[in-house]
């Protein structure tokens, strides 16, 4: 999987949240949770599409749940 659709894709979705990653961008250690965070949702959830994966993990991300609590 192509890490910049990923890293894309995970901005677009915080920014609902307003974070705006061209302003505030992610750490090194925060695209490496997410992309974490990610996989294994994936792993969990294989019949499930990557725009939800992503939608679902930046989620439990702001609202500190998951694997962020």
């Amino acid at each position: 999987m192509d890490e910049k659709l990923i890293e894309k894709m995970l901005g677009q979705a915080l920014r609902q949240y307003g974070r705006n990653v061209a302003i505030d961008p992610l750490s090194p250690h925060e695209k490496q949770i997410l992309k974490l965070a990610l996989k294994e949702r994936r792993i969990e959830e294989p019949d499930e599409g990557l725009h939800a994966h992503i939608e679902d993990v930046i989620y439990d991300y702001v609202t500190n749940q998951g694997l962020f609590s």
